[in-house]
């Protein structure tokens, strides 16, 4: 990685930290923001129940007030159902119930504010006051809700004494209307709205005079946020749920300004990094790598030649002029050393017998004596070199890698005259190869020789057992053809006749006879005695019996003379066709088997299987 990569790098993690820390930021500003509306609607909620206690103390006092009314007690104590409507005061309260100390109903009053009436008394309230403990609404601190014809009241119940005597209960009540949420609208300074019901998904509490307070908090948008506020029912022990609606201007202005903070502090910082990153890259960076490339080219070439520029007068300027002074006290003892190193190593490469050459793959650096005597020139062994491989050239290394032992020599054309070669490479530095090349032209020819020798019959010249048996196997890998094998009839009967020697003649004679005949991609092999095996290059069983026949007949027409020995042969053949995949001894089987039959049904015959 070079300097100015790394510049790079370290301006982008220097950038991407502080983008990660002004984002924290202002991330944690954004939850401060959240964390202050959370107590801002705490306080809401403490305000709206500060409102409603206010309102049911109003209530406790008018009920209070009622409580010790001459006209109030005398209906209580004389339990008279009072049919004359009282006016009631309006917009203070809506329900007003009279009970006795039994709880039974004795008057009760119950008007409309919306449609400005005096309407019938809910039969709900005498339930409840029949089923309900009454003692426990009578706690001045509580703050207790009823629903009576569909509708919520905020109720207060008071007892009614008489000369210090209990003798019964007055029930003050006010519903749940538009007006009154509107009045604790004003009060709290967010809308208020009555729902029936909803679901607390996040429940929190809240302490307020010794009432634990239910609500949750729905942020919908970023404009606007719903708190709900959950009351419990006295009659049917049923919750219902006040939705106070608020504002989010903070938040919204908060948002506002850590978003422009946040695009002012980007493209700042950006203009910044980029003004810093050219300065250091101008002064700095592009000095010290072209000092840098300078150095490599110098390791490359191994070249001292090269002068590093002085551009400012600074210490990369200093350093530059050191290293130039450097460069040229190196350069001058270096040509001194490598000159008398040279001609060392020429001296000791021109004693070598074999050819040795110096190259770096593609360029060849050096060569001893032995080399310019064979080749003359470095163009005239690439060409040669070229002649193994179209791609030679590209890297002599892997070509010498290539032959580098006598089974497997290069075959190389110096004055049309072939030549083998064996090469051994030994690494002289990263970059640098020795190759050593040995002349096996005569032992390639020896070589050459015993293969032949090994593989051939040394008495009738054509392929002995082993290769033809090995041929074979390689043929039904690749292809199909015909197979025959003829061995010579009473083949034994001249050998006690005229002698081995004059069967030897035979064997030879005979299998010159059928080579001859035979096209050049045929293939005949003496597999034993005087049996032989033919491998015909014919992917059809049609020919096959004709060929067969043609052989048969061609030995049949032909006199054998030695001396005074006059041999007449016939053959037995036994024919078969070859499919690509079969195994060496299903095809050697099948064609045995039809020479046996040859040979049983009279001789000098051809029979396929």
């Amino acid at each position: 990685m070079n300097i100015t990569t790394k510049i790079s790098v370290f301006f982008a993690l220097i950038c991407l930290f502080l983008t990660i820390c002004i984002f924290s930021i202002l991330k944690q500003s954004e939850n401060s923001t959240i964390e202050f509306e959370n107590q801002q609607i705490k306080k809401s909620i403490e305000t709206f129940f500060e409102a409603l206690k206010t309102k049911s103390f109003f209530l406790q006092n008018i009920a209070y007030e009622h409580s010790i009314n001459d006209n109030i007690l005398k209906i209580v104590e004389e339990k008279k159902n009072n049919t004359k409507k009282t006016n009631f005061i309006k917009d203070k309260y809506t329900h007003f119930f009279l009970f006795d100390k039994n709880k039974n109903f004795i008057y009760g009053n119950v008007y409309d504010i919306n449609s400005d009436e005096f309407v019938s008394t809910p039969n709900a309230i005498k339930t409840f006051f029949k089923t309900k403990e009454i003692d426990i609404y009578l706690d001045k601190n509580r703050i207790n809700f009823i629903t009576l014809d569909y509708e919520k009241i905020l109720f207060t119940i008071e007892k009614v004494f008489k000369n210090n005597k209990f003798i019964g209960y007055v029930f003050i009540g006010r519903s749940l209307d538009s007006l009154f949420l509107s009045e604790l609208s004003k009060i709290t300074h967010q809308y208020i709205s009555f729902l029936p019901s909803h679901t607390l998904i996040k429940k929190k509490q809240l302490n307020f005079d010794s009432n634990l307070i239910y609500y949750d908090i729905s942020r919908v948008d970023e404009y606007s946020l719903f708190s709900y506020l959950e009351l419990t029912d006295q009659f049917d022990n049923s919750n219902f749920y006040i939705r106070m609606k608020m504002n989010r201007d903070f938040f919204v202005q908060i948002n506002k300004n850590n978003k422009s903070i946040f695009y002012i502090f980007i493209i700042t910082f950006i203009i910044l990094i980029i003004v810093i990153y050219f300065f250091i890259d101008k002064l700095f960076a592009k000095r010290i790598k072209n000092i840098t490339n300078i150095i490599k080219n110098i390791s490359k070439s191994s070249s001292l030649d090269l002068k590093i520029e002085l551009d400012y007068n600074d210490e990369i300027t200093y350093l530059s002029k050191k290293i130039n002074q450097m460069l040229y006290s190196i350069n001058l003892k270096q040509h001194e050393n490598l000159k008398k190193q040279r001609d060392f190593l020429q001296s000791v490469l021109d004693t070598q017998k074999n050819i040795i050459l110096i190259t770096d793959g593609k360029d060849i650096h050096t060569t001893n004596k032995k080399f310019v005597d064979i080749f003359k020139s470095k163009d005239k062994f690439l060409t040669n070199i070229a002649l193994l491989d179209n791609k030679t050239q590209d890297n002599l290394v892997k070509i010498a890698k290539k032959y580098d032992s006598y089974e497997k020599p290069a075959k190389l054309k110096i004055e049309d005259e072939l030549k083998y070669f064996t090469f051994d490479v030994q690494k002289l530095d990263m970059q640098k190869y020795l190759i050593c090349m040995d002349d096996v032209s005569k032992y390639n020819e020896k070589i050459c020789h015993l293969e032949q020798k090994a593989s051939v019959d040394e008495l009738t010249q054509v392929y002995n057992k082993s290769t033809i048996t090995t041929m074979l196997n390689c043929w039904l890998e690749i292809r199909s053809f015909c197979l025959i094998i003829f061995d010579i009839d009473y083949f034994k009967n001249i050998n006690d006749t005229y002698g081995h020697f004059v069967g030897d003649c035979v064997l030879k004679d005979l299998a010159s006879l059928i080579r001859n005949i035979l096209p050049k991609n045929d293939i005949l092999g003496r597999f034993g005695g005087e049996e032989f095996i033919v491998l015909i290059n014919d992917n059809s069983s049609n020919n096959i019996i004709s060929i067969a026949n043609r052989l048969k007949k061609e030995v049949e027409n032909k006199r054998f003379i030695y001396d005074d020995a006059f041999v007449d042969l016939t053959i037995s053949l036994g024919t078969t066709f070859c499919i690509k995949g079969e195994s060496y001894q299903d095809v050697y089987k099948r064609a045995d088997k039809a020479l046996y039959e040859a040979k049983n049904s009279g001789r000098n015959r051809v029979c396929f299987k």
